[in-house]
């Protein structure tokens, strides 16, 4: 019997969302206590554990056991999360080339078309139902707000 059998009936989304929690307080911790190589090995694995979940993700796609729109929108937010840290890792050298207010507009430019591609998929998925513009509509408002938040406390 698998640990992930004993836990969660064998389903693997659960956890994943306690590892996920494990990498954030541990973080949140190395941020707090200053411990910087604390902080790169938690990004380094949580980053390596979303690579191999995009990959699990389009292979059990390619054996028709997920569905294209799951895998499309893991791939989405994937490639939203590492673009972001790219961002951050060079956000010093753009604000002195662009500036500090043209910087923070190309970040929220650039959220914005994620969003609104995470959106689209989900129609996509939901085969325009009306339930399917429902969720959409609730995602979009709770999304740019958490977008709005973050960018504006960033600032």
């Amino acid at each position: 019997m698998f640990l992930t059998d004993f836990i969660s009936g064998g389903s693997w989304f659960f956890p994943l969302i306690i590892v996920g929690l494990v990498f954030g307080i541990v973080a949140t911790y190395a941020k707090k206590t200053g411990k910087t190589k604390l902080g790169k090995i938690v990004d380094s694995f949580a980053y390596l554990l979303m690579l191999v979940m995009l990959i699990i993700s389009w292979i059990l796609y390619f054996r028709g056991e997920y569905n294209f729109i799951s895998s499309a929108i893991w791939t989405v937010v994937v490639i939203y999360l590492i673009a972001s840290q790219l961002l951050k890792q060079f956000d010093d050298r753009w604000k002195e080339k662009y500036g500090v207010a043209i910087f923070h507009r190309i970040n929220m430019a650039a959220t914005g078309v994620y969003i609104l591609l995470v959106a689209l998929l989900i129609l996509m998925g939901s085969h325009f139902t009306t339930m399917g513009w429902l969720i959409t509509g609730i995602f979009l408002v709770i999304a740019a707000g958490v977008s709005y938040i973050f960018q504006k406390s960033e600032q």
